[in-house]
């Protein structure tokens, strides 16, 4: 029987949550112990996963003997506490972007290459049937050369969560835009080439909310392919606010890859329509779940290295950059 991987958790909100339990669905991980900023927090947590090393200092998790470490929180306090795993020589998975900022993930990379330690970042949609699907029927030509890229991902943000707070979550694009849909077109398509964005504020306009409240982001990938991306924190009702088209020489394919569940596919090819469901396939944080613990016993990295998830933190700062300054913004190979 292989060794259990003893997973410590820092954060106990609804995806430290999910997260843990994808961990412990895969049979080969339990719960070591569990940090948050309120003990209560923690405690609720650990009851739910059989885990009663409840603590509200994540220091103390080193009294649980972890293997590795899932960090969860809002993204202000991360790097502190991603770097802090990492001198402690715990392979880490951070269930959001690398880090709020490009010089915050430039730091996380630069102590992992020099700590040796694995480092997996949370984009669990690389990990999802209805992305893999895709970006197996692109590569093969199902569609022909693409030639754009149109997406829309609307949600119904809390203005008091931490999440419609500039500092607290590093702005919109990069807590929302980078997962909708930049980190899995890049997998897709490669590296963007160069980006121009408008975006405006009006519906929550505190000073403290995210500036980029809505935003549209034109990209351009290689091979000429053109993108335009639609996403913010204002959804109208119950209106079909996350999907994505991209159009070939040859064909159009559709996908619905929603937030958390499975999504599906549908492929125009000719006068042919294919239609894939995703009901039955494996949940996609299973999925990353296991990849991180064969990362964390000495397997291939995963698919959203440090080194790859920098250039998402790239991406939606040229974002930011883009709309405040009204200019066109080239990105660095």
């Amino acid at each position: 029987m292989s060794r259990m991987l003893r997973l410590a958790v820092i954060g106990a909100g609804m995806m430290a949550g999910r997260r843990s339990r994808a961990f412990v669905a895969t049979g080969r991980a339990q719960i070591a112990g569990i940090a948050a900023r309120r003990l209560p927090s923690a405690q609720a947590m650990g009851a739910a996963l059989d885990c009663t090393h409840c603590y509200d200092d994540y220091r103390r998790l080193l009294d649980c003997e972890p293997d590795a470490v899932l960090i969860e929180v809002p993204h202000q306090g991360q790097d502190e506490l991603v770097l802090w795993a990492i001198a402690q020589g715990l392979p880490t998975l951070i269930g959001g972007p690398l880090s709020a900022s490009v010089q915050g993930g430039e730091a996380i990379l630069h102590a992992a290459r020099q700590a040796g330690v694995p480092v997996e970042c949370g984009f669990e949609a690389r990990y999802k049937a209805v992305w893999e699907t895709a970006r197996e029927l692109l590569h093969a030509g199902r569609i022909g050369r693409p030639i754009a890229v149109q997406s829309m991902a609307l949600w119904d943000g809390n203005p008091d969560s931490w999440y419609y707070n500039q500092e607290a979550s590093g702005g919109m694009p990069l807590t929302h835009m980078s997962y909708t849909f930049i980190n899995p077109l890049r997998w897709m398509l490669g590296e963007p080439l160069r980006v121009s964005a408008f975006a405006n504020r009006i519906k929550h306009t505190a000073a403290h909310h995210v500036r980029e409240e809505t935003c549209v982001a034109h990209l351009q990938f290689p091979n000429e392919v053109m993108c335009s991306m639609l996403a913010g924190y204002v959804k109208p009702g119950s209106c079909d606010a996350w999907r994505l088209t991209i159009v070939g020489t040859e064909g159009v394919m559709e996908l619905q890859p929603t937030e958390m569940d499975n999504g599906c596919l549908r492929v125009a090819h000719g006068n042919e329509i294919d239609m894939y469901e995703f009901a039955e396939a494996p949940d996609a944080f299973v999925s990353q779940a296991h990849a991180f613990i064969d990362l964390a016993w000495g397997g291939p990295p995963g698919r959203n290295a440090p080194e790859d998830s920098l250039r998402d933190l790239q991406v939606a700062q040229a974002i930011s950059d883009s709309a405040r300054e009204g200019r066109s913004i080239e990105l660095l190979a």
